[in-house]
């Protein structure tokens, strides 16, 4: 494979060959989170930039629905960008969340939540078998999304389950973005996680009474090198045919 395939894959979010200065390539070329509070409720919202090579994701806005009743607070949106790039937008009322009972979660795959872990975590059902992730706790707060993708269903019959989650550090943002797979149709796909304790006040949320600590896991999330290897020749073919991904 000559030096200018190789730097070609380096662009593709998933891909495990290294670029000439050694760096691992990343998805987020940007990141930004604000916070503001409206009526006592704080409301976050974040917004991500994504390179995913040839792949473009469609345009589609899921809503954030209480799961106490059918009151919208927020949304999550896939935005194709011209020029060839890519966003993942949240919004949220966190304070609408924040009473609702935390568990151990994981991701559709069934492995761990990249930053989360084993934390208890409040997770939100998506259209689409999509997830929202909101972890809150004394110390950290941290809030992710995941996605299943139609077209990862392929690379999950090759590789299992796996995760593969390189970590980010963007103007003091750290966070994780990459793929998860399984062998179960749907449960394959992108999702971004996100440290937001810098950004969000405590005090101002509603809360329970003990509010746990939490110590988030920044390590990357990587396969073997054989399941590496699958899941860049899966990814550099679906850049190839300059593929526009589909939401479950």
């Amino acid at each position: 494979m000559g030096n200018s395939v190789i730097r070609f894959i380096t662009l593709v979010m998933f891909t495990l060959i290294l670029s000439a200065c050694g760096k691992t390539p990343q998805i987020v070329t940007g990141i930004q989170v604000t916070s503001h509070t409206v009526d006592s409720d704080v409301k976050l919202s974040l917004k991500a930039d994504l390179d995913l090579g040839n792949m473009s994701f469609p345009a589609i806005t899921l809503p954030i629905i209480d799961p106490r009743g059918q009151t919208p607070i927020g949304s999550v949106e896939l935005v194709p960008v011209l020029g060839g790039k890519n966003q993942i937008k949240i919004s949220v009322n966190m304070s609408a969340l924040a009473d609702i009972q935390a568990v151990v979660a994981t991701l559709p795959n069934g492995n761990a939540i990249p930053l989360i872990a084993n934390n208890p975590t409040i997770v939100v059902a998506l259209p689409s078998g999509a997830k929202l992730y909101l972890t809150l706790a004394a110390n950290a707060v941290a809030i992710g999304v995941a996605v299943p993708i139609k077209q990862f269903d392929a690379i999950g019959q090759s590789v299992g389950g796996v995760n593969f989650f390189p970590v980010f550090n963007i103007d003091k943002v750290q966070g994780a973005a990459g793929l998860f797979t399984s062998k179960t149709s749907g449960k394959n796909g992108f999702a971004l996680v996100v440290d937001v304790t810098n950004y969000v006040k405590m005090q101002d949320i509603y809360v329970p009474s003990a509010l746990p600590t939490a110590r988030l896991n920044f390590a990357k999330q990587a396969p073997t090198s054989a399941q590496e290897k699958k899941i860049g020749e899966a990814i550099y073919k679906l850049n190839l045919n300059k593929t526009r991904l589909q939401i479950r």
